[in-house]
């Protein structure tokens, strides 16, 4: 559940829109940050021609009053003009004489006549005319008050500003709410058009799902998109995949079967000397017992001869039956098995004039379909065989470990050539051709061995032999004797 939240997990049709609303919010910040800007410049210029205006007009009244110190005539004038309009209302108004005392103000109960207000001045810096307290909702205004180049005193002057501020945090939230609204709406619609636009995408993914499971089937045509569109050559270059694939797998299973033919091919003529020995000596028998017949120890004889010879060609015959029959209910791998392969490796082998070392060192049942493993076995060996030289050695070893399978079969041959080894090796996974010997024998292994969960290793030398190791893994436990 955790994983779903991470961003790199989700699915574009989310990661778009969310894109969007992040790229919407970074521009929105930046433009309601340069319109404040643009705003409170604006207000503070505004402010300053207006401080300036009005203090310049009161300043221009009181300056004769001011040099006569006339408390009451400077006290009229201020409250004449106290007005300033525009939404600022009264003024609070307060005049200093040259020696920083209060000659008059707007407020006497507040601000007393003839009282130091030196925090006045302390306001303000040495040529600064304008202060903005947007905690209070106040601006001050000073203009030093003069008359023949000489300072007679000061003019001070606050007004309330809060509808400035008010104003300001209404552009705010405006801008906040448009930016938010079409935020939204880009979402909204980036998350629509992705999803119309990964449509296409998602049956493609269906079939590819499917595909893994199964067949590989084309897209239909009523799905398919505009041939002329980007995604329209990526299904048709899909339907051009799945009809090779599909023809690949077919003439895969057809060279299956060819390949199965062809080492019983290989081993007919073994085979058919397993059969005419006892046939042989059973003829014999039979002709024995017509002459002889009356005599007990020769009937004896010539029926257990018969016998014998009987229970070997059923050995055989059931043996390639159980190779080569198809399995539609697979069974588990027994000791059996296994040997069963040395008995149609022999004719093969004594044909080469070769000898097979063989050491199975499995009792029981082993959880791997039977037919499979043989036809691994099988393979492998008649491959060494044939590799091997008159005279030479096979080795064929089945062995394991926990929860594994291994089958060594090891040659005395020449090395694996180059296209062999890339079979074996996964590096060259399509399917040999014919001119290729026994590239087709190999390829059937790796692809059996790769169906069963396995992999393959090899060891191979020019003029040295070539030894081949497959693991197996086993999907539950089985008795297998661990041997040095």
């Amino acid at each position: 559940m955790l994983r779903n939240l991470v961003p790199r997990r989700w699915p574009i049709a989310i990661k778009v829109p969310v894109l969007v609303a992040l790229l919407m919010l970074c521009v929105s910040i930046v433009i309601t940050n340069a319109v404040l800007s643009r705003l409170k410049a604006l207000q503070q210029r505004q402010l300053a021609t207006l401080s300036t205006t009005y203090l310049e007009g009161l300043a221009a009244s009181l300056t004769p009053y001011v040099l006569r110190e006339d408390v009451w005539e400077a006290f009229d004038a201020i409250d004449r003009r106290t007005g300033l309009g525009g939404g600022f209302g009264r003024a609070n108004v307060v005049v200093l004489d040259s020696r920083g005392q209060t000659l008059a103000s707007s407020d006497p109960s507040t601000i007393p006549l003839g009282s130091d207000q030196p925090s006045l001045s302390e306001r303000f810096a040495a040529n600064e005319t304008l202060q903005v307290d947007e905690d209070r909702g106040r601006a001050y205004a000073r203009k030093v008050l003069a008359h023949q180049e000489r300072t007679i005193g000061q003019l001070f002057a606050d007004f309330d500003i809060s509808h400035l501020l008010h104003e300001r945090r209404q552009v705010l939230l405006t801008l906040i709410a448009t930016n938010t609204a079409i935020a939204l709406m880009l979402a909204a619609l980036g998350y629509w058009a992705t999803r119309r636009m990964l449509a296409p995408l998602g049956v493609l993914s269906s079939h590819l799902d499917q595909g893994a499971k199964g067949p590989v089937n084309p897209v239909l045509p009523a799905s398919l998109p505009s041939p002329d569109s980007e995604i329209g050559r990526l299904f048709q270059r899909y339907n051009a995949m799945a009809q090779a694939l599909n023809e690949r797998e077919a003439m895969a299973k057809q060279l299956a079967a060819e390949e199965k033919l062809a080492s019983l091919g290989r081993l007919a003529s073994g085979v058919a000397h397993e059969i005419n020995n006892p046939l042989g000596g059973m003829l014999n028998a039979v002709d024995t017992l017509k002459r002889h017949g009356e005599r007990p120890s020769v009937r004896l004889q010539s029926l257990d001869l018969i016998e014998r010879g009987l229970r070997g060609i059923r050995d055989v015959v059931r043996t390639i039956l159980a190779t080569y029959r198809t399995d539609h209910q697979p069974r588990n791998l027994t000791a059996a098995d296994l040997n069963d392969m040395r008995l149609l490796l022999a004719p093969e082998a004594a044909r080469r004039n070769l000898r097979i070392l063989w050491s199975n060192a499995v009792s029981g049942e082993i959880a791997l379909p039977a037919t499979q493993v043989r036809q691994i076995v099988l393979n492998l060996g008649l491959n060494a065989i044939t590799a091997s030289p008159d005279g030479g050695t096979v080795n064929v070893r089945v062995h394991g470990g926990a929860g594994t399978l291994i089958l060594d079969v090891a040659d005395q041959g020449p090395g694996l050539p180059q296209h062999a080894q890339a079979i074996l090796d996964g590096s060259r996974p399509d399917t040999p051709s014919f001119s290729e010997g026994s590239g087709l024998g190999l390829w059937l292994i790796r692809r059996m061995v790769f169906d069963l969960g396995g992999h393959i290793r090899f060891k191979t030398a020019s003029g040295q032999g070539t030894e081949i190791s497959v693991s197996l893994p086993i999907q539950s436990e089985t008795e297998i004797r661990h041997v040095a």
